[in-house]
């Protein structure tokens, strides 16, 4: 019997994928481990398709956003589960302290958390992400972990149906960038560049899809008068990874599709402002990085939890989509 492990990241999308290299590392170090995952509902179709054991979900809008007594209730929803019981590796993946609360009652002989105490700051900065999830649980991992490969996903035919057979593929994501507690619209290309590239891309013969979660909506009407495919808000997670399967290249920002992108081979523009992108970006080949770094001394402006209050946002609306373009028509 392998040793009992136990992974606390309820969210958000972008953060647990970063961190599933976790499971796929203890599997390599101890296949016999038992491994315990308590996740937020948002994510639980993606962790289930990785050899977890046991995979405990809790309401991360409860938990993060509701009411005192919803905060409470989602709190003994994880205690039901994880109090009381022995772990000889319990890792935490966040830095907020009142995440701890919900292992206050679970015994561990290692226990590993991120922090944001002075003297003791993890992750890193400048050190990717996955990396530092691997090591609450591998603490001498040393090489460049690669992301997680989600397996190929069944589309339905009503989406299937949309994908042209004679035409390169472009997907663009301009929505995302929010969770539960934050919508973190200075991580977003302006939504009027994508649009502008949308335009270039379709009079020059390819495809245009444009997706996005239910709550992206809002971007739609900026590609109403365009012949695109709008699959915003009409596929569920799962689904959304299919289509980004298809394509031929995906653009978008630092968001969650462009960690479910990462899950995939398709190539991958990643349009980076406020955020330091060897800290996120997917760790494989077909990844693009445009970051104007060297023309603002202001940038990276994310201290791991707060983003600077800049209402400007030049890091990102710089990047032209002229620029985008003609690196698309190098990959395609």
């Amino acid at each position: 019997m392998g040793k009992r492990y136990l992974i606390v990241k309820i969210a958000a999308i972008g953060d647990v994928i970063m961190a599933i290299p976790m499971v796929q590392r203890i599997r390599e170090v101890d296949p016999d481990a038992d491994i315990t995952w308590l996740c937020g509902k948002s994510v639980y179709p993606i962790l289930k398709a990785f050899p977890i054991d046991h995979l405990i979900c809790i309401d991360e809008k409860k938990l993060l956003a509701g009411s005192k007594v919803q905060k409470v209730q989602a709190v003994f929803s994880a205690w039901r589960q994880i109090a009381f019981r022995h772990y000889d590796v319990v890792a935490l993946g966040h830095a907020s302290r009142r995440y701890r609360l919900l292992t206050l009652l679970t015994k561990s002989d290692t226990f590993h958390a991120f922090s944001h105490i002075m003297g003791g700051i993890w992750p890193v900065p400048g050190r990717h992400h996955t990396d530092e999830y691997v090591r609450l649980v591998c603490p001498d991992i040393k090489e460049i972990t690669p992301p997680a490969q989600f397996p190929t996903v069944e589309l339905p035919q009503s989406i299937l149906g949309v994908f042209a057979k004679d035409k390169k593929i472009v997907i663009l994501a301009p929505g995302g960038a929010k969770n539960v507690l934050a919508d973190d619209d200075v991580r977003r290309w302006p939504v009027e560049s994508y649009a502008a590239l949308a335009r270039q891309l379709i009079a020059d013969g390819m495809q245009v899809i444009v997706t996005g979660a239910p709550s992206d909506q809002w971007v739609s009407e900026y590609f109403a008068d365009m012949d695109v495919v709008d699959l915003v808000g009409k596929t569920n997670l799962l689904q959304l990874i299919g289509v980004f399967q298809h394509a031929d290249v995906v653009v978008t920002h630092d968001s969650g599709p462009l960690h479910l992108t990462g899950m995939t081979t398709t190539p991958l523009i990643a349009l980076f402002g406020p955020t330091n992108p060897w800290e996120k970006v997917p760790q494989r080949k077909n990844v693009m990085i445009l970051w104007q770094r060297e023309l603002y001394n202001c940038c990276p402006c994310y201290d791991g939890k707060y983003y600077a209050k800049c209402k400007q946002n030049r890091c990102l609306k710089t990047i032209s989509e002229s620029h985008v373009y003609k690196i698309i028509l190098q990959i395609i």
